[in-house]
């Protein structure tokens, strides 16, 4: 498998205008960094991803603060009241463990994994980079991730149920794989041959939040889109397993679903959930194959193609309450995709919309990635509750998202604490628009 690669798009990330500090590098070049040695190298080989990484920190803490004026903190994981601010838990913390581990000062232990997988890999950590290297933390939970499954002492026991969930029946909630597409009301032809679009509906939309994916099928028939479905050969896209450091788990549900689609003949897969569209868009990277014959896109995309083109024409209000959007990490930070959700609010007819204060790049994590909703729920409800907080806060009463994982989540934390929100997706609120 490819190496770890991490790409946020990031404005000031120049590393030939660094002043780097000289006692980090010792006697070597910043660029030579990478070639530095250490006495466990051997040992640790999925470390080598991250060594670069790691002594590039300059340990300042710049990656667990906010950028924004209004806002002391940005990382989840250093701001959960339990670890505020531990060391062990901010991005820097990552940094230092995968330096510990590779010099022999520390040794693995059920700390050190709680450590790596008390995260939601949102990238926070890596846009508040202040000192414009770009330093990586993610890449360091990775590595450290992969390294304790490869070890035998990771992942958790939460990510080994689902694990196990996913292997028996394709989905990691343990249902029935013949419900997938019990919510679709439509008629559609699965596998059909030639069809321009193949919508991959996921896991979580089906299972969860069907409610999205109603929205997504009545809007492509809105648009009068050929496409079909997988059916009962759609498996889990893997993502859960691969951000939790089982990667061969992950290459065998991904190249089922690739050879599946492949097959089909399609030009285009969209799918509404931001973990399986950054799967299906980086995946051949991750594990080292060829990229598909088709076009990966979000629902988001597509649609706001289709608004652009005229195919879909939005000709009512969808809602009196006052929208605000929350981007899912894997679609924003991790990806780049931030205008094409806002132009689909955008071309809703007399749409009340504001911005979270921390949006686009800043956004606040919604806590349930990476693992951590499954095996922290303690860490996923904090961060939720936050961000619902800050929607009172700029005044909203409907969260959009265009992610159902965040939906999910969101949703579960305004049921206990009663906010007063409304939850959705804007396909929702798009689709409302159409009658």
């Amino acid at each position: 498998m490819s190496e770890i690669e991490r790409k946020i798009p990031l404005t000031y990330k120049n590393i030939d205008f660094v002043p780097f500090i000289t006692h980090a590098s010792l006697d070597k070049t910043p660029r030579e960094w990478v070639n530095i040695t250490f006495p466990k190298d051997n040992e640790y080989p999925d470390l080598a991803a991250a060594k670069f990484e790691a002594v590039r920190c300059w340990v300042c803490g710049q990656c667990e603060m906010s950028s924004m004026a209004n806002w002391a903190m940005n990382c989840p994981t250093a701001t959960y009241p339990a670890h505020y601010r531990q060391a062990a838990y901010r991005g820097q913390g990552k940094h230092m463990t995968v330096l510990g581990l590779l010099q022999g000062f520390i040794k693995p232990t059920p700390e050190l994994v709680d450590v790596a997988y008390f995260c939601n890999l949102c990238g926070n950590c890596t846009l508040q980079c202040s000192m414009g290297i770009g330093s990586d933390p993610v890449v360091s939970v990775m590595a450290l991730r992969r390294t304790f499954v490869k070890m035998g002492i990771a992942p958790p026991a939460a990510h080994r149920r689902f694990a196990n969930y996913i292997k028996e029946y394709h989905n990691p909630y343990a249902e029935p794989p013949e419900n997938r597409f019990a919510w679709l009301k439509k008629s559609v032809e699965p596998q059909k041959k030639g069809a321009e679009i193949l919508y991959f509906a996921g896991c979580t939309g089906p299972y969860r939040t069907p409610d999205v994916c109603e929205a997504t099928v009545s809007l492509l028939s809105a648009a009068n889109a050929d496409f079909t479905i997988l059916g009962g050969e759609e498996w889990c896209c893997g993502s859960p397993l691969y951000m939790t450091g089982l990667w061969e788990e992950a290459k065998e549900t991904y190249e089922h679903n690739i050879a599946k689609i492949e097959e089909l003949g399609v030009t285009r897969l969209i799918t509404s959930c931001a973990g399986c569209y950054r799967q299906f868009h980086e995946g051949y990277r991750k594990f080292g194959g060829s990229k598909p014959s088709f076009e990966v896109l979000h629902s988001s995309q597509l649609f706001s193609e289709y608004l652009s083109s005229g195919r879909l024409k939005p000709k009512s209000k969808a809602t009196e309450k006052v929208v605000t959007y929350h981007d899912p990490c894997h679609l924003g930070r991790h990806v780049g995709v931030f205008d094409e959700p806002r132009e689909i609010l955008s071309n809703i007819p007399e749409l009340k919309f504001v911005e979270f204060e921390r949006t686009a790049h800043h956004a606040w994590c919604c806590g349930a990635g990476a693992g951590v909703m499954s095996a922290y729920p303690e860490l996923a409800n904090f961060a939720a509750t936050e961000r619902l907080k800050e929607a009172k806060m700029v005044g909203a009463s409907y969260v959009s998202s265009a992610c159902p994982f965040c939906v999910l989540n969101l949703r579960r934390n305004e049921e206990a604490g009663k906010f007063g929100l409304e939850i959705g997706d804007i396909l929702q609120l798009l689709d409302r628009s159409m009658r």
